[in-house]
């Protein structure tokens, strides 16, 4: 540990900074004690504490549940699957796009895959950097603070336990978006004199995630493991996960097979822990967290949740009360199989694939069993609508209202006015679907430029929008498919294929997908990896990381974004009750979706350090390179 203990003496010259986050320390202190006095309202315990306003550092750093309270709070600095904005970097890659100027972070996204991020614009799109280390230096407090602790033994190794795996996992995000960070593992003190800090090496970062990891690993055996909890094996899984990364091609141009050796080591004794494939995909991200797949999750409540008002806002298919600010393209919708193991198109995304039997223009059936449960299309349902003003079941016509009549020639016009299954009016607009979508024309269509909506996280038994609906999704950080596909990862490059096929078999034989095996080797043995681990992982903040760490920037990340151009729909012949006419798609470009440049190299795999972390260390942090000075 030694090695990676900075001395902080010579780390600061800003005085002004650190009085600021000593002052917001104190204040931190109590709003952690009434955070912690609210979720353990009905405690018996609580009631016997002494008023907040006399609460001083060692009643919090030495009773057992207001220095829990202190550490759930740095929990607030794991960066969660949808940060930044909502939906993350997913749509940075290949598999989704972003909905134009929906997003909180629209000018950095397109900054990026316009190829012009830079040290001065890069907090438009992440400010992890100074988050993750406002997170780290409150972990760096407790391990300062619970020194000669009168809390029993057992319950502060616990606790320290979770930070150790805590203050891990925040170096991990640090040292995947931007390599080597400085490490620090002591709070700033009014009496520092330099706040001049170097950068470590990634391998230096890496192995401290590493020894973290294992402190935790060791002080939370035998410790509880309720959901949302760091436990024993989200610190195995994390270590594992660390050594992947340090196994892959951007942090290993060597390929040395130690390194992947290494993390095959380490994910199969996850994989070894006991924990199994949910049956479904229906209820795997619904609450009460799954723990037989889930390692790591959270359920969010009305009081912790995302900004604004959850998932349903903000990948709900567009609407008066929703932002649908991600939409799958058509190049993730390709990565479905049909169900005789063929994928429907070439990998041009555009010839089809004449042994899979697809047809374009009946393009929803016999697919994968997931592309039922993830995606979302023109025709899909039955979907429960709980929009406020109605609930009821209705097709993804609701939105999708598509029609042939853009001259308004007939038939123009549903002839079945009335919903067989609920009596209620159909909606029906008498325009085709891209007209509307694009001009804005009505509030369901305008933002799903790509004709296709993401379903995994969506909640349809709640209403579409609420401030204080406690939705039924779970949130899974880490779960054992993943490490099923990274093992297979590692075989594949430790040369072991048939090994690598089994892994990523058992998850296609999940009970609710019952995938024909893959038989396939080489480099379309790594395609099907690849997008079996697309498919599988989609909104769980891996697909913009996996292109980095494998380098595998060009074509991905400025890959042009296709998707359905119009679709519409034909009543000829239509029969009573029929909810549905005749659906004709037309696929193409995306000309409304973010401009995606060329990718303009390899420094592109890590972000610069924003600029004015620089200047605050006196320059002495150095920049990525490709990024200037």
């Amino acid at each position: 540990m030694l090695l990676f203990k900075i001395n902080m003496a010579n780390q600061m010259k800003n005085k002004n900074r650190i009085i600021k986050s000593n002052i917001v320390k104190s204040v931190y202190t109590l709003l952690t004690v009434v955070l912690l006095a609210t979720l353990n309202s009905c405690s018996e315990d609580i009631l016997d504490k002494q008023p907040l306003d006399t609460l001083s550092e060692g009643n919090v750093f030495n009773d057992p549940v207001f220095l829990q309270g202190y550490v759930y709070n740095i929990y607030n600095g794991i960066k969660p699957p949808w940060s930044p904005g909502t939906g993350g970097y997913i749509g940075l890659t290949d598999i989704a796009a972003y909905a134009p100027d929906t997003h909180n972070r629209a000018g950095g996204f397109r900054d990026y895959l316009e190829g012009l991020l830079s040290p001065d614009n890069v907090t438009s799109l992440t400010n992890i950097w100074a988050e993750e280390y406002d997170y780290i230096r409150k972990a760096n407090i407790f391990f300062e603070k619970v020194e000669g602790s009168e809390i029993d033994p057992t319950d502060l190794d616990h606790m320290k336990g979770q930070v150790h795996a805590l203050r891990a996992w925040m170096y991990f995000e640090l040292i995947r978006t931007y390599g080597g960070v400085p490490l620090i593992t002591t709070s700033f003190q009014l009496d520092d004199e330099s706040f001049d800090i170097t950068r470590n090496t990634y391998d230096e970062c890496a192995q401290f995630v590493l020894s973290e990891c294992d402190m935790a690993i060791q002080l939370l055996d035998g410790a509880s493991s309720d959901p949302g909890r760091i436990s024993k094996g989200a610190a195995m899984a994390l270590k594992a996960r660390m050594l992947l990364y340090m196994a892959s091609p951007l942090n290993n141009p060597s390929n040395d097979q130690s390194k992947w050796q290494a993390a095959a080591t380490a994910i199969k004794a996850v994989i070894d822990m006991g924990y199994t494939l949910h049956d479904t995909h229906e209820d795997l991200f619904k609450r009460p967290i799954k723990t037989n797949e889930i390692i790591f999750g959270k359920d969010y409540t009305p009081e912790n949740r995302i900004p604004d008002w959850g998932y349903n806002y903000d990948f709900w298919p567009s609407g008066f009360d929703a932002r649908q600010r991600l939409m799958p393209t058509q190049h993730f919708v390709n990565m479905f199989q049909l169900t005789n193991g063929e994928y429907p198109y070439e990998d041009d995304g555009v010839t089809v694939n004449a042994a899979s039997g697809y047809d374009p223009q009946n393009p929803n059936v016999n697919r994968d069993p997931r592309y039922y449960s993830y995606i979302l299309y023109p025709g899909a349902g039955p979907v429960n609508i709980n929009d406020g003003s109605k609930s009821t079941v209705r097709l993804y016509e609701y939105w999708e209202d598509a029609n042939p009549n853009a001259d308004n020639a007939p038939p123009y016009q549903n002839p079945n006015t009335v919903d067989p299954i609920n009596g209620q009016e159909l909606f029906d607009f008498g325009r085709d679907s891209k007209t509307y979508w694009v001009k804005g024309l009505t509030p369901f269509h305008w933002r799903v430029q790509t004709g296709y909506t993401f379903k995994k996280l969506l909640d349809f038994e709640g209403p579409r929008a609420s401030f204080d609906y406690h939705y039924a999704q779970a949130t899974p950080y880490m779960r054992l498919a993943e490490f099923y596909l990274n093992y297979a990862e590692c075989q594949i490059a430790l040369g072991d294929e048939a090994l690598a096929r089994e892994y990523i078999n058992k998850i296609r034989q999940r009970a609710s997908v019952n995938m024909p095996d893959i038989t396939s080797s080489g480099v379309d043995l790594v395609r099907d990896y690849r997008n079996e681990r697309a498919i599988e992982l989609h909104l769980e903040d891996t697909r913009f990381y996996d292109l980095m760490r494998w380098k595998a920037g060009p074509g991905y990340v400025d890959k042009t974004v296709r998707g359905l151009t119009s679709v519409t729909m034909d009543w000829t012949g239509a029969q009573p009750g029929d909810l549905l006419g005749t659906l004709h798609y037309t696929y193409g470009e995306i000309t409304e979706a973010d401009d995606r440049n060329a990718w303009p190299g390899d420094h592109y795999y890590l972000f610069p350090i924003p600029r004015e972390e620089i200047q605050r260390s006196n320059n002495a942090l150095e920049q990525n390179p490709g990024y200037g000075n």
